[in-house]
């Protein structure tokens, strides 16, 4: 059986959601989900980066990418899981590292080179998760932007 992580996620706004785990963090997941009994410790609490819509067939515009909690992770087969569910991104960072540093210091290192509005949401989710702070405006700005990534797919779809 080929194997792959299925990790449970909730969003900063209390969805919970499911992803497989980024194709170039596997590799590291699957050395120590061989060699050690507490494997999942690496990625049970971590933050995260996970896209909040679908790609799209023609790749551009790539959706609002969040930033997710983990909350559960479960060796899969690949065979038996939905082909709607999504890849998180690379970006993560263990509970034992973002629970001990700023948020401002979580943010440097998860927003990578995303557009404005994926940084900010990012902010917004880190903000949440470090200090408890919701950003209601910003995470209604990123629904909208949900809303049309899917109308996008929808109309390249036909």
């Amino acid at each position: 059986m080929a194997t792959a992580f299925l990790v449970h996620t909730q969003l900063s706004w209390g969805k919970t959601c499911d992803y497989l785990i980024a194709n170039d963090v596997e590799p590291g997941l699957m050395h120590r989900y061989e060699t050690r009994e507490d494997w999942q410790e690496v990625i049970l609490d971590a933050l995260i980066n996970v896209p909040l819509a679908p790609y799209l067939p023609s790749g551009q515009p790539i959706p609002p990418i969040g930033t997710a909690k983990v909350i559960g992770v479960e060796v899969v087969d690949p065979a038996r899981v939905k082909k709607t569910v999504q890849r998180t991104r690379s970006q993560f960072i263990m509970a034992t590292i973002w629970k001990k540093q700023s948020a401002l210091k979580n943010y440097n290192f998860l927003h990578h080179d995303y557009d404005k509005w994926t940084q900010k949401q990012i902010w917004a989710d880190v903000d949440y998760w470090c200090d408890s702070k919701k950003h209601p405006v910003i995470d209604l700005i990123t629904k909208w932007r949900c809303a049309r990534q899917r109308q996008r797919l929808r109309a390249e779809e036909k």
